[in-house]
């Protein structure tokens, strides 16, 4: 397994030297096309623009039917990836063989599931299963789609035109807030730019908050050091989105942080850091709704529950329902909204317009896995979490940058699982392997 790391590289383009001029610019830009293709499932919202109808026809899949044929030719056949969805597809193909799901349906879903999750198998054989350098161009990806959401959200205040400009070439969505707009820049929701920019917003915490000089170094060595600037808009881009997510992605990424630096005594009082987030975070119309929708979602009769909360609600009864008769290995892969079907508590209640919505995805990668997949996926799922963690220490620069880099895609997976139950979303097989990849590399380190 190749793990060699690449020559290091600065996250900001060098503009010195006058050698700066319009054919530079072009081919700068051709190059970072280059680069960024194989990257376009990961930072753009699928519906950006559409190839075809059906669900393998989402405009950004546009990078893995260009170069998914050439890296077969190229690369090993992934056996144990392969396997691995076969073992999947054949507990998830219960329902079909019960009838509770057609095999139209199955067929769709498993297709949609191993199209992307062997494409980026090859995208990491594609980088040499080198965490740094991949996770260096993810970093870059991050910082050019929070910097264009805080583009749009300057634009939103005082409009000088870079939303007309830019939604004339890619579909950009606009959400209001009580201040400006909820930035989700060209990752179609709030919530999807969370989840996805959640990596970066670690290593921008670190930057920030948790310097430590001689590592530090050796992170600009490797161009994983975000200047001071840039960390900042990360973060800034991160608490724009008014999502509760995103709060719950930096707390998180805090307190991974302190795990790696081993201050367990600080993380035992950063209570008070949570108490003070939940303080600044009601006074936030859009978070406040969510929480306050939290704190009433069990009483699905009252108006003032908030509808996303509601419906997570929901599918954790539904998904509570279909568990408790297909305990071990689930309903089977698309069983869920037929469960929605029959379990939702929302019917016949005020809530009545959410009783069937967020049915295919059951509003939490969990929940779903829960629901369709039952003891199997739930195990499958926490082998896979606990497998692939590892302890470092502070003085091992090579094991650190592993750990950090780790901790970060760690930070995405946790936020999915709670809260969005797309397999696939948004390039989510990327950070899936970057775990994987990221132990992988820490083990030949020693």
């Amino acid at each position: 397994m190749s793990t060699a790391t690449q020559e290091p590289k600065s996250l900001s383009p060098d503009l010195s030297g006058g050698g700066f001029n319009k054919g530079n610019a072009l081919q700068r830009l051709g190059t970072f096309c280059l680069v960024a293709f194989p990257f376009l499932d990961l930072f753009l919202f699928r519906y950006t623009f559409r190839l075809f109808p059906g669900p393998l026809g989402y405009g950004p899949f546009l990078c893995m039917y260009a170069l998914l044929p050439f890296w077969v030719l190229r690369f090993r056949f992934p056996i144990r990836v392969a396997l691995t969805l076969g073992l999947v597809g054949l507990i998830g193909s219960s329902g079909v063989l019960e009838g509770i799901v057609t095999s139209r349906e199955f067929i769709k879903i498993l297709g949609s599931l191993v199209l992307p999750y062997l494409y980026y198998w090859y995208l990491w054989q594609h980088l040499g299963e080198d965490v740094i350098r991949g996770f260096r161009l993810y970093l870059k990806g991050a910082f050019v789609v929070s910097m264009l959401g805080l583009l749009i959200f300057l634009d939103s205040l005082f409009p000088v035109g870079i939303y007309a400009a830019l939604s004339a070439f890619i579909k950009i969505n606009l959400t209001p807030a009580a201040f400006g707009i909820r930035i989700a820049s060209t990752l179609g929701e709030p919530t999807y730019f969370a989840n996805s920019v959640a990596p970066a917003g670690l290593f921008a915490l670190w930057r920030l908050f948790f310097r430590q000089p001689d590592f530090d170094a050796y992170l600009k060595g490797q161009g994983l050091w975000l200047k001071r600037w840039q960390a900042l808009a990360i973060l800034v881009a991160l608490v724009l989105t008014y999502s509760t997510m995103a709060l719950v992605g930096l707390l998180v990424s805090f307190a991974l942080i302190l795990l790696i630096k081993r201050q367990l005594r600080t993380l035992l009082f950063s209570g008070f850091l949570v108490l003070l987030t939940l303080t600044i975070a009601r006074s936030v119309p859009e978070i406040n709704e969510r929480l306050v929708g939290l704190q009433n979602a069990s009483e699905v009769a009252e108006t003032d529950v908030h509808g996303s909360s509601a419906i997570l609600y929901n599918h954790a009864a539904i998904t509570w329902e279909n568990f408790s008769r297909n305990p071990w290995i689930g309903g089977g892969l698309g069983s869920h909204p037929v469960a929605t079907k029959k379990y939702s508590i929302l019917r016949n209640t005020t809530a009545f317009a959410y009783a069937e919505q967020n049915a295919p995805d059951a509003s939490s990668m969990f929940l779903r896995i829960t629901s369709e997949l039952g003891l199997f996926g739930i195990l499958l799922t926490l082998f896979f979490l606990r497998t692939q963690y590892f302890k470092v220490q502070l003085h091992d620069h090579e094991g650190l940058v592993m750990k950090l880099i780790s901790a970060a895609f760690l930070v995405t997976l946790l936020l999915q699982l709670f809260r969005q139950g797309n397999f696939i979303l948004n390039g989510f097989p990327f950070f899936v392997y970057g775990y994987f990849f990221a132990y992988q590399q820490f083990k030949s380190l020693n």
